[in-house]
Formats: C-alpha cells, structure tokens, sequence
C-alpha cells in the first residue's frame, strides 16, 4: 500500500514539475468587435459572461488602440509590435490585395518558436507570407482525412474542440496559441448579413432589436438594429468560444500558467469605424489575465496593439522583449493603472483594400486626437465591406445627407487635418484645426506625431510632411 501511494505521489510531482515554470499564452481575438460591446465595457444587452469574467480575473484596459481598422494590417501588428507603415502588410493578404509583411520583419512566432515555443493559431488567418509565422498547429483535429482544412473561423464548437486538441497535447515545451475568432464579423455583403446561421451545435441567444441601444456614430433606423441584433447574436457565439478556450485551459492544469489576452482586431463593418481612425474603428477591447496578478483592475493608459508582442515575449522571458518593436511590455504596469508614461499611441493607415488607399496618421491623446490625412484632396474611399452593405447602400440610393450625426460630406471628404477634442466631442463631429485658439495645440501635436513617424520609419515622410 505504501509503495502505492509512494508512485501515486511520484506521479503527481512529476506532473507538477512539468507544468511549474511553464510561461503559457493564448492570445484570444474576436473580429470586427466594437470595444464598447462587451458587458463589462458598459453594454447591458448584449452577452458575454465569458469576457467579462476574465475581466474581473484580470485588468481591463478602457483604452486601447488597435492602430488601423483593417483586418489584415491589424493582424500583422499584433503579431509584429510593427505600426503599419514600417511592417509592410498595408493591405489585406488575400486574393487581388496580395500584401504581406517586408522581407525583414521578424513576427512574435518566430521568436516565440525560437524560444522554444509549440505554436498554434486557429481560426482566421489573413496573414502573409506564411513562412513568417511557422504554426504547429492550424486547427485541423486529429484523425481527420489527408487534405482536410482547418476548423473554420465560425465553427465555435469546432474551434473548442482544436483549441482543446492543442493545449492538452502532451508535450513539455510551452505554447503560444491564437485563437482568431470569425465572430461577429458579418456573414456576407448581402441582406442583414449578421446574425448565427445554420449552426447545429450551437443555440444562438436572440436579442430583441427594440431594447438594443443603437451606438451615437450610428442612425436609429430598424434596419440598423436589425442589423445590431444579428450582431450581438455574433458577439455573443464569441463569448461561447472564450469560454470554451479557458475550460480548456483549466481541465488541462493550465490556468495558473498561462497568461490570457483579448482583443478585438477593430470595430465594426459600419460607415465611421472600419477603415478609420475614429474611435469606433480603433479603439478595442483589451483584457488581460496574469497568473497571481491584479484581478478585477480597470486601467487607465493609453495602450496600443504594437504593446501585444513585447508583452508575450516578456511573459516567455525573452531577454529585450521590446526591441525591433513600436511598442513596451505591459507586464511592468500591469499593477499600475494611473502610470505616467502611458498618454498617448500613434494610429497608421494606409489602405483597407487595394482600392481603397487613403494613408491616414493620428496621435491620440487622453483628450485631443488629431488626424493628419495625407491624401486628403482625393475623396475617401470607402471600405468594400462597407460599401457594398446595407446602411450604405441605403445612405447612396437615398441621397441621404447623414450617417448619424455626421454629414455625409464629412465622411467622404476630409480636410488635411483633423483635431478633435474627445471631452466635449467625443463623436469626433467639429473639427478644431481650423480654430485659432487652437493653433498653438495644432502646430505642437503636428510635431510630436512627424517625430514619433521618423523615429518608427514611415516611408510616406520621404513624399509628404505636414509641414510642407
């Protein structure tokens, strides 16, 4: 009986051993998620009890940048610490927009991976070249046909099921896993477009339009909380997922070594946030939870997704995590709310489609943002995804002079630069620089925005400067 026990013991100190000092990640991200459409943001309809409990086992950060509100050109952000400008990836990767990050840019998998990282990312991709980001792991489950295709982005039961697959492999190396959600990025360009469609595994939650607040960037029409309610539908399948991901991490004695990050890679499809540099396209959610850190914390710095990089690869313990990066670890005021230091992020846009090129720079401050577009005799292009969609559809065969509170001239046809104050303005609607009270702020945050581009690399300053 004691030679039992005494091998039961073994046994248990071995697994022990080999999960102690183990310094996981899952980066979890949602897609086309509004930062303000989470519970724990302030939403009281739409639901997400997975989200907000990580919230509360960990900081919410209340405002974080995504940097550009485009899929692909987020994604290589994240995974780079790289504002777009200087990563290369200006575009979407697929089909005839074929942009990819420079040939120099190193991405947070190859270096995790040489830190001895197993890696794994499923879900959406958009990402490119894949020789950038070597991936153990891509969501095809195991026992699956030769040739089968990974799990798809919408499948969440699917998703749980690789996510599961990945973290209880038995391996003693550490993994970083992405999980790139497909929720709630609209199903199509047609119709509603939004909603859970013909999932058999899944019981999607209804939300009624009427009760549904409509965002202030937004017109109140049925038609747009029909759309927000297929919507919430959406964000809410996401909540699922999450909650499958941190099941997973706590069946598998994983929950006390991982740290757990979620974003949104930007806001919604909607006219006024993707393909933006307004707050609905680039601010984002931002929770993180830290093995025996703060819990149940709201921070207050201002945080961009260029931190993400050096933030996993110092949780991994790589010596100088920030550097080759735009961005700081967030671990050394992960405790620290009210830090000095953290009071302003620089926003890079150069184009959400290859037809949609409109280079846009912003430095955002705690109260004044300022915009500088570099093309702005040309009118706005206008994102396909958003364009081909019903809201603007309605607004174009409409004559409609406004989306929401914002003229529709506004919208398509921006002056040079554009200087808002967040305070009394959080809509972004009344543009300062033009007022000569504010030309002093103007000329100052003109000049700290070119010199943070100089010294993050923005080729555009060989042709443009704000000062010319």
């Amino acid at each position: 009986m004691k030679r039992i026990i005494l091998v039961l013991l073994g046994l248990v100190a071995s697994v022990t051993l080999t999960h102690a000092g183990e310094k996981n990640i899952l980066l979890i991200i949602t897609d086309n998620q509004n930062w303000f459409d989470l519970g724990c943001y302030g939403n009281k309809v739409v639901q997400t009890p997975h989200m907000d409990r990580l919230a509360e086992e960990g900081v919410r950060f209340r405002q974080a940048f995504a940097t550009v509100a485009s899929c692909s050109a987020s994604r290589a952000v994240i995974f780079t610490g790289l504002l777009t400008h200087r990563n290369g990836q200006y575009a979407h990767t697929p089909a005839e927009h074929n942009q990819q990050l420079r040939p120099d840019v190193v991405t947070v998998f190859s270096k995790l991976k040489a830190h001895g990282y197993r890696t794994g990312l499923i879900g959406k991709t958009h990402i490119a070249p894949l020789e950038k980001y070597p991936i153990d792991y891509t969501g095809v489950l195991a026992g699956s046909k030769p040739g089968t295709r990974p799990v798809g982005s919408k499948d969440i039961t699917g998703l749980g099921k690789a996510t599961e697959e990945f973290i209880g492999a038995p391996d003693d190396a550490p993994f970083f896993l992405t999980l790139a959600l497909g929720d709630p990025h609209p199903n199509g360009q047609q119709g509603v477009a939004w909603g859970v469609e013909g999932d058999k595994e899944y019981t999607p939650v209804s939300y009624d339009p009427a009760a549904i607040e409509v965002p202030a960037f937004l017109p109140d029409t049925a038609m747009v909380r029909e759309q927000l309610a297929g919507y919430y539908q959406q964000v809410t399948r996401a909540d699922h997922g999450v909650g499958l991901a941190l099941a997973s991490l706590k069946k598998h004695g994983h929950d006390e070594d991982t740290l757990v990050l979620l974003i949104s890679d930007h806001g919604t499809s909607e006219p006024g946030a993707m393909g933006t540099q307004y707050e609905p396209g680039v601010r984002a959610p931002f929770i993180m939870r830290s093995p025996g850190g703060p819990a149940g914390l709201v921070h207050e710095a201002l945080v961009a997704f260029t931190d993400i990089t050096p933030t996993l690869l110092d949780w991994a313990g790589v010596q100088d995590p920030a550097a080759g990066t735009h961005g700081r670890s967030l671990l050394p005021i992960l405790d620290k709310p009210a830090v000095e230091g953290w009071d302003e992020v620089v926003l890079s846009h150069v184009a959400h489609e290859i037809y949609s090129y409109y280079p846009m720079r912003t430095l955002r401050e705690r109260r004044y943002k300022l915009i500088w577009n570099l093309t702005w005799k040309a009118e706005y292009p206008v994102p396909v995804d958003t364009f081909n969609r019903r809201l603007w559809k309605s607004i174009r065969e409409s004559g409609a002079t406004m989306i929401g509170p914002r003229t529709v001239e506004q919208y398509l046809n921006r002056p040079r630069f554009e200087l808002y104050d967040l305070e009394s303005d959080p809509g972004e609607l009344h543009n300062l620089a033009g007022d000569p009270a504010q030309s002093e702020r103007l000329t100052d945050m003109t000049e700290g925005l070119v010199r943070r581009l100089e010294e993050t690399g923005d080729p555009w300053l060989q042709k443009y400067r704000p000062e010319w």
